[in-house]
């Protein structure tokens, strides 16, 4: 892959009739920011003379926020609307960790957003501040 090309985030979704199952990409517009967080779960506490007791219970789970500042109505509902059906799905993204692109199963948390406008006839035009977060499975 050539990642000059690649899209920031892209979701794998799997389709198709009648049974067979197909490999859709269905691409995110590039988000105006975007912030990885890498953490390692761990399972542990104090102890009574102050010492860490812990055990890494799984290491490197990525989640990922992207938000727009501006999108239009539709553009919005395609994006969210990607999640309707399945709720994880692998999704491809650059990878702060390892500095490349990976494929993972992600769940879809928070969708958040703002009305930004609506026309004469109540339908909405846009949103602003939109957001959402992918938490690894």
């Amino acid at each position: 892959m050539e990642s000059s090309k690649e899209k920031l985030v892209t979701i794998l979704q799997e389709e198709g009739p009648d049974g067979s199952k197909y490999t859709v990409e269905k691409y995110l517009p590039d988000p105006t920011s975007y912030t990885a967080t890498t953490t390692t779960m761990t399972d542990g506490g104090t102890s009574v003379s102050g010492h860490l007791l812990s055990s890494i219970v799984r290491d490197n789970v990525v989640q990922i926020s992207l938000s727009w500042n501006y999108l239009e109505a539709s553009e919005w509902t395609r994006i969210t609307g990607m999640f309707k059906e399945d709720y994880i799905n692998r999704v491809r993204f650059y990878d702060q960790s390892s500095g490349s692109w990976e494929i993972r199963s992600m769940y879809i948390s928070d969708r958040n957003a703002g009305l930004w406008r609506r026309d004469e006839h109540g339908e909405v035009l846009g949103w602003t501040g939109c957001s959402i977060q992918l938490t690894e499975v």
